[in-house]
């Protein structure tokens, strides 16, 4: 009889101990183990979508009408970050995006090439001229064959003339120089002056003489005004010459001037 009394209050025990608010273990364990732990996955991907969020937010604010508003550092920045977001987020907006900077900065390694071009022709203190003498005469004597260089030369011809500033230089080496302009007037119709400076020293400072010869091209535009470009500092072979001429005309002169 006393063990039966015993049970009783053991029973009524752990009956209201099952169902206490504060402790739902008999309630909750048939949901298992994992219904203790914490939630990680909900908690990341909140997470994720904050980041998203932020991807997005920082992709709308590029300045992709005027990127060269933007220090070297932050382009650099920028387009780093643009490539890892559309690297893991592929879509079209963001893959646009990098695809634009991409160009932006490939027309400016473009730009950048030719002023570099453009300096060191129009600046002979950039670059020292170096033409080994076997070159010079073997490159004096080859006929142009490019069409498109024929073609360039024959429609500017009536305009279009070359000007070699030359003094304190032997005389084998401007006759060599002379022999390559030659060859061009008799290819293409473009006649070349020689000038010698010794006797017309103003034309030093005018025209920034450093050197001998200087090779230059005098361009009449349609206004008959005149357009003056240096091709070469020190002696020019015969490519020198017409590939630095098409490269001036196409690039440092202005549209209208053409």
């Amino acid at each position: 009889m006393q063990k039966q009394f015993f049970l009783i209050p053991l029973m009524l025990g752990s009956f209201l101990y099952a169902n206490n608010s504060t402790n739902s273990f008999f309630t909750d364990a048939k949901r298992g183990w994992h219904y203790y732990e914490k939630e990680p996955l909900e908690e990341e991907v909140k997470k994720g979508e904050k980041q998203e969020d932020k991807d997005q937010i920082f992709m709308q604010s590029i300045p992709l009408n005027s990127l060269d508003t933007l220090s070297v550092k932050e382009y650099t920045e920028t387009f780093e970050r643009v490539k890892s977001i559309a690297t893991m987020k592929p879509t079209k907006e963001n893959v646009k995006i990098l695809q634009i900077m991409n160009k932006w900065q490939i027309e400016q390694s473009e730009r950048f090439a030719k002023v570099w071009t453009i300096n060191l022709l129009e600046n002979p203190n950039l670059e020292f001229p170096d033409i080994a003498e076997t070159k010079f005469a073997k490159t004096s004597k080859t006929t142009q064959k490019d069409k498109d260089t024929q073609e360039f030369f024959k429609n500017k011809k009536d305009k279009l003339a070359f000007v070699v500033f030359y003094g304190d230089l032997n005389q084998e080496a401007i006759n060599k120089q002379k022999e390559v302009y030659k060859h061009i007037q008799r290819i293409y119709g473009i006649q070349a002056e020689f000038i010698d400076i010794d006797k017309n020293p103003h034309l030093k400072d005018k025209f920034k003489l450093t050197t001998s010869p200087e090779n230059f091209f005098l361009y009449k535009n349609k206004n008959d005004e005149a357009i003056w470009h240096r091709i070469k500092a020190g002696l020019a072979t015969q490519d020198e010459i017409l590939n630095n001429t098409k490269f001036l005309f196409e690039n440092a002169i202005m549209q209208k001037d053409k």
